[in-house]
C-alpha cells in the first residue's frame, strides 16, 4: 500500500496565505475563458469577481483564525511567556476538524501495478449542481480547514510562531525547546526580547529593595490613616522612594497595590508570624533574584 499525504509544499504555501500573499490562494466560483496578450491568447478569470474575493477573503481569515487558535495553545494564560512544543487541539479546533474528517474520507484506488494507493482528500467545490450542492463560502472554510489540516500533518506545526511586535507569521529553522519567556519574535524584531531581558535584569535589584522597604513599613502608617487605605498606599509608596535611591524611578500608589500580597507576606516574614516553610520559600526566592 502507498499513502500519498498532503502536498509536499502545503506547508510553504500555508504561511504565504498567513502572510498576505494572495498568490496561491484558490479561485472558489466558476471561471470563464477571456482575452490575453499572446502567446497565451486567452486566460481564466471568475465569472463573478465580488463573490470570489468575499470567498478569498473568508478563507484567509478562517485560516488565521485556526491558526491563532493553535499558537494559543501553547502561551500561558497571561499571553506572554510561550511553550510552542506544548500546543494541542482545543475542544473547538478538535470538533472543526472531526467534522471536516467525516466528510473528507481519504480516496482508495489501485495503480497501473494493482498497488493500493491511499490518497488525502482534495478540495471539493461544487460548480455543476450535482449532488449536495456547497456554495463558494462553504467551500472556503473546508479548503481553509484542508489546509489547517496538511500543515498540522507536517513538521512544521511546532515551528509556525506569530511575532509579538508586528504580528508577522514565520516558521523557526528548528522546533523550540522549552519555555520561551517573552514569547516569540520575528528575526526583524528579536531584538526586543533580548532588550526586555536586559531591562529586566537591571531592574531586579531595584524591585527587590523597592519590595524590602515597603515591607518594612507595611502596617506602620499613622493612626490618622488606620481607615483610609488610600492614603496608607501613597505613605508606604512615599516611604519607598525616600529609602531608595534617587537614580530610580519613582513608585506610586498603583505599584503598592500590585505588590500588595508580596509585599504583606515579606512582612509577615519580618515579624515571624509566617509558618517556617512560608519564610523559607520567601528567602529562598529573594536569592534567587539577588543572584
Amino acid at each position: 500500500m502507498r499513502l500519498e499525504g498532503f502536498e509536499s509544499d502545503a506547508p510553504h504555501r500555508f504561511l504565504m496565505v498567513l502572510k498576505g500573499s494572495w498568490t496561491f490562494i484558490p479561485v472558489f466560483v466558476d471561471q470563464k475563458r477571456v482575452p490575453a496578450p499572446p502567446p497565451l491568447h486567452y486566460e481564466f478569470a471568475p465569472k463573478d469577481e465580488a463573490l470570489n474575493k468575499q470567498a478569498q477573503e473568508t478563507f484567509v481569515s478562517h485560516m488565521r483564525g485556526l491558526a491563532d487558535e493553535w499558537i494559543n495553545t501553547g502561551r500561558d494564560a497571561s499571553g506572554e511567556g510561550e511553550e510552542p512544543g506544548k500546543r494541542m487541539l482545543t475542544t473547538g479546533l478538535k470538533r472543526i476538524m472531526s467534522e471536516w474528517a467525516a466528510g473528507n474520507r481519504p480516496d482508495i484506488r489501485f495503480d497501473e501495478s494493482g498497488e493500493l494507493v491511499v490518497s488525502m482528500p482534495v478540495r471539493k467545490v461544487n460548480f455543476t449542481g450535482d449532488g449536495v450542492p456547497i456554495g463558494p463560502l462553504d467551500a472556503a472554510k473546508q479548503e481553509a480547514v484542508r489546509w489547517f489540516a496538511g500543515f498540522l500533518d507536517s513538521p512544521y506545526a511546532y515551528r509556525l510562531c506569530k511575532c509579538r511586535s508586528c504580528n508577522e507569521y514565520y516558521y523557526t529553522e528548528r522546533r523550540a525547546k522549552g519555555w520561551i519567556e517573552y514569547g516569540t519574535y520575528c528575526p526583524r524584531h528579536r531584538h526586543l526580547a533580548s532588550a526586555m531581558r536586559s531591562y529586566e535584569a537591571r531592574q531586579a535589584p531595584a524591585q527587590e529593595r523597592r519590595l524590602d522597604v515597603a515591607a518594612q513599613y507595611w502596617g506602620k502608617w499613622p493612626k490618622s490613616m488606620s481607615t483610609d487605605e488610600c492614603k496608607q498606599l501613597q505613605w508606604i509608596a512615599k516611604k519607598v522612594n525616600e529609602n531608595v535611591s534617587l537614580k530610580w524611578t519613582p513608585i506610586r500608589r498603583n505599584w503598592v497595590t500590585l505588590h500588595g500580597a508580596e509585599i504583606e507576606t515579606r512582612n509577615r516574614a519580618l515579624r515571624g508570624t509566617l509558618p517556617h516553610t512560608a519564610r523559607v520559600k520567601a528567602a529562598e526566592g529573594r536569592i534567587h533574584a539577588e543572584g
